[in-house]
């Protein structure tokens, strides 16, 4: 997925097809990604005098950390983009997220790489359960919860409470 200007250069003002497919090791260091099955890049640049635009479609599949359960699980990614390489821009330059400054060699998989990160999930689950709760901690509809607020009284005022319960049944009597 790497060519030179110079190539490129030679089919000015035409398209090139892109069918490639690459295997990526690692992706990132984000302990819940596993690693990537074989990843698709397919898709047509079109060259132009000083900028040459990609564009790409991504299909991949991440195998992930359930977020519930922590067991294996595979993530289809479908990534569609268009990405545009401009010899005159320089890295210096603020340009927008999708283009990207190239000199003497154009190459894509760096791109392609930052793609699938941007768009890994950041929970991904197979489980249709609801955890009832763990070490510590457990799931509570609304109510329980304002129930356990109400009951729930500082140490430190639990006095001011005796009096205060002591006071309404002075009145009532």
């Amino acid at each position: 997925m790497r060519w030179s200007l110079t190539q490129l250069k030679k089919f000015s003002n035409e398209s090139i097809a892109v069918n490639e497919k690459v295997q990526f090791k690692e992706i990132t260091d984000r302990k819940d990604v596993l690693g990537l099955s074989e990843t698709s890049v397919e898709g047509e640049m079109h060259v132009g005098a000083s900028r040459i635009g990609a564009d790409l479609t991504i299909d991949t599949v991440v195998h992930m950390l359930d977020s519930r359960t922590s067991e294996n699980i595979e993530v289809p990614l479908h990534i569609e983009s268009y990405e545009e390489f401009d010899e005159e821009a320089e890295e210096t330059d603020e340009l927008d997220e999708n283009v990207h400054p190239v000199t003497h060699t154009l190459d894509l998989e760096p791109v392609v790489r930052e793609l699938i990160v941007v768009n890994l999930p950041n929970v991904v689950t197979e489980s249709d359960e609801v955890p009832a709760g763990g070490r510590n901690w457990s799931v509570m509809t609304e109510d329980e919860l304002a129930d356990e607020e109400e009951q729930k009284v500082d140490p430190r005022l639990s006095k001011l409470k005796s009096l205060l319960e002591s006071d309404n049944e002075n009145k009532e009597d």
